[in-house]
């Protein structure tokens, strides 16, 4: 932007004129009894509402009118309003007064004043102008001696434009109307029109002093501010920043809409066009219009200059990304850590506020409104979190490049340009986008792991199933899987994205080693528990957390591919790894909370002592068999050998080898397992102590439940076979993947 475009304002001087008009009744000063015998304003207006302004009334409102004229309170300006939008509708279309109105000298002067304070939007100055200046001179004609016609007819010459000729003639007969004004009423503050009158010839250095001397004679006329600054302005040879003199008369009109405009143009014309669409802003928030006082093309180019760039505008939206994605963090964070201390121990059932007595009722477990209250406020923040996970990708991406352009643009301002680190940077950074934008499309793995055992292979397991999911009020499974270690758990697939439309199937795990130990009653109460994850919605909210880490694991595992050490001054990546750590914390919560929801259901259903049996046995000899069977599977492999039935070999090395003391170690190590804020399930001890209290089996069913297979040595012998292979092809792959 050129200075010479910036200069381009004084050509519209004459629209800025235009807020120049003076007062048309403000005396230099108001005697205290003058003051004392005005109406206030609600008066004024109560009187306008009971009579207004009539042909028939005019005489008593003209001698109301000129008993005021003097009133500087502003309390009858309605009044002066009303007369001159009277005298403008009783005006004939050229400008005329009729009947007795055409020989009231108050009336003309009132018809003048109304042709600026009423002029149409996009009137003709000129024609409005000229129509003024006649009304003025027919007051004066009849009643000479009025002063602020004098007064005001100066303003109209000043204003009028018809040649340059025409402008000395008009300035020298404003001035000779100014000197009758001030010899008529030496109290009638003038400076103002003076200045008025020195911008319009622009001896602009004399408007700036007069203007400064009108303000000390009439202090209350914050409109020469304006004035002032806009001849500081237009004054070339005015030494100094015009900016800083601008913005001191702006401290004492801060509400000058007009002012504040002038203001942020002062800023432009001094190199600072950001800071001139600030003010352009607060300038029309304030009813000011900068296009009323520069060109418009100046405006757009002061818009364009102001514009932030393309960086600038890269680093506004990181600076927001940053700014709401820590919110999001910390909100995360705040609830993960207020909802874990409510799910923790006993609390999570204190807080559902269900007593032992009344979980049962007919036969069937009670639901609490507190389930329903921790549910939906989990759900909320949990579905909340993947969709901020996913709406912060393309902005991770966008991050990633962007980086990556702007290292290698620092590499490429180097003298010698090292190629291998260009290459580094290149595949660490499109490596990493790629991986993240990958991520969106992470998906679950289908299936689970263990042998599809079907109703026709399994029946009195499948009639079993069918028996605890009616006492849990859900459906049963729809797939049963046996595992080989201990494992039993439950997992639901669902359709579309995160299987938010339906569900597809529930599918059941079931590990054979814990099953040698339990009684048919101890199962089914582990049945029960997973079944009540079911009933509970569990398997649907647990997707989104699923997901969140699926994804995240995603983006962080290609990264670390492409990036090796670099992956670790990536804010990305730290991105991702502080997300993972608040959404998991906030999501543990939820997971404990509906972990002892589940022991509720199943300890009232089937016993709490069956339960907690049952719980003991999967936790002791269930962990112990993945602890020394799938590590003695993985040695007779190095000596290609193989169990025949791993489940015969656990029993005799656990009852002929494992000692008592050596059972009651791992018992106590299991009863004190620390807990964790990001711990999934409450600790072994928490679970115990939650179910203590609740009701007691009656005649528990403590046939065995390997009773519900016909062959359970063939069963051993082919998940035997089963983990073999499993364990032999993982050590194949492992073994592979360093020479890939």
């Amino acid at each position: 932007m050129s200075p010479c475009c910036l200069s381009r304002p004084r050509l519209l001087l004459a629209a800025a004129l235009l807020a120049l008009l003076p007062p048309y009744r403000a005396a230099a000063f108001q005697p205290a009894a003058l003051a004392a015998a005005m109406p206030s304003a609600e008066e004024v207006q109560d009187l306008l509402r009971r009579e207004p302004v009539t042909r028939g009334n005019w005489p008593t409102w003209r001698g109301r009118l000129l008993a005021w004229i003097g009133d500087r309170s502003h309390n009858t300006d309605a009044a002066y309003e009303a007369a001159r939008t009277f005298t403008r509708r009783e005006a004939s279309a050229d400008g005329q007064l009729t009947g007795p109105l055409a020989g009231d000298a108050l009336a003309w002067y009132f018809l003048g004043n109304s042709y600026y304070q009423q002029m149409p939007e996009g009137a003709d100055l000129s024609v409005e102008a000229e129509k003024a200046e006649k009304a003025l001179r027919e007051s004066l004609r009849l009643d000479p001696k009025f002063a602020r016609a004098h007064r005001n007819l100066a303003v109209v010459l000043s204003v009028l434009d018809k040649g340059a000729a025409a402008v000395r003639d008009r300035s020298e007969e404003a001035r000779r109307e100014l000197d009758e004004a001030r010899r008529l009423d030496p109290a009638l503050p003038l400076k103002g029109i003076e200045g008025q009158i020195a911008l319009r010839q622009k001896r602009f250095a004399d408007a700036e002093r007069l203007f400064a001397e009108a303000l000390v004679e009439d202090p209350d006329e914050k409109r020469y501010y304006f004035a002032q600054a806009l001849a500081l302005m237009n004054n070339p040879q005015r030494p100094g920043k015009r900016a800083a003199a601008v913005k001191a008369l702006l401290d004492r009109a801060p509400d000058d809409g007009d002012l504040v405009a002038l203001y942020g143009f002062t800023l432009a014309e001094e190199g600072d066009p950001r800071g001139a669409l600030r003010e352009f802003e607060c300038a029309r928030k304030l009813g000011g219009d900068p296009g009323k006082f520069v060109p418009p093309q100046v405006l757009r180019e002061i818009e364009e200059a102001g514009a932030p760039g393309v960086w600038e505008r890269a680093g506004l939206v990181a600076v927001v990304f940053a700014g709401v994605y820590a919110a999001v963090l910390l909100f995360m964070a705040c609830g993960g850590l207020l909802l874990a201390g409510m799910t923790r121990g006993t609390r999570a059932l204190g807080l559902l506020g269900a007593a032992p007595d009344e979980l049962v009722a007919s036969g069937q477990v009670t639901r609490t409104s507190g389930e329903s209250w921790l549910a939906s406020l989990y759900a909320l923040a949990l579905a909340a979190g993947l969709l901020f996970f996913y709406a912060a990708i393309p902005f991770l991406i966008a991050a990633l490049l962007a980086g990556t352009a702007g290292l290698l643009f620092l590499v490429f301002q180097l003298g010698r340009i090292p190629i291998k680190l260009v290459v580094i940077i290149v595949i660490a950074g499109l490596g990493g986008a790629w991986a993240v934008l990958r991520s969106l499309f992470a998906r679950p793995a289908s299936g689970a792991f263990g042998l599809a055992k079907t109703p026709a292979q399994c029946p009195r397991l499948y009639e079993a199933l069918a028996e605890v999911a009616r006492r849990v009020e859900t459906s049963p499974v729809d797939e049963v899987y046996l595992a080989p270690g201990s494992a039993i758990s439950v997992h639901q697939e669902g359709r579309g994205p995160f299987g938010l439309f339906g569900v597809k199937r529930r599918v059941l795990t079931l590990g054979l080693s814990t099953m040698h130990y339990l009684t048919l009653a101890e199962l089914k109460s582990i049945l029960a528990h997973e079944y009540a994850h079911f009933s509970h919605r569990d398997t649907f909210y647990s997707r989104f957390i699923y997901q969140v880490a699926l994804s995240i694991g995603e983006a962080v595992r290609g990264m670390g591919e492409t990036g090796g050490v670099l992956t670790y001054v990536n804010p990305v990546y730290w991105f991702l790894y502080l997300y993972y750590k608040c959404y998991g914390l906030l999501s543990s919560g939820f997971s404990r909370s509906r972990e002892f929801l589940a022991d509720r259901m199943a300890a009232t259903l089937y016993g709490s002592e069956v339960f907690a049996t049952a719980l003991t046995k999967v936790c002791t000899d269930g962990t112990l068999f993945e602890m020394t069977m799938y590590d003695n599977i993985a040695r007779l492999l190095q000596e290609d050998k193989a169990f025949a039935n791993m489940y015969s070999a656990f029993r005799g090395f656990r009852d002929e080898q494992l000692t008592a003391a050596d059972r009651e170690e791992l018992y106590q190590k299991v009863l004190h397992e620390k807990g964790s804020l990001f711990a999934s399930h409450p600790t072994f001890a928490e679970r115990m102590e939650a179910v203590a209290p609740l009701p007691r089996a009656e005649k528990p069913d403590d046939a065995p439940a390997l009773s519900l297979f016909d062959d359970v040595e063939g069963l051993e012998k082919e998940l035997t076979e089963f983990l073999t292979g499993y364990i032999y092809y993982t050590r194949q792959q492992a073994q592979a993947a360093p020479s890939a």
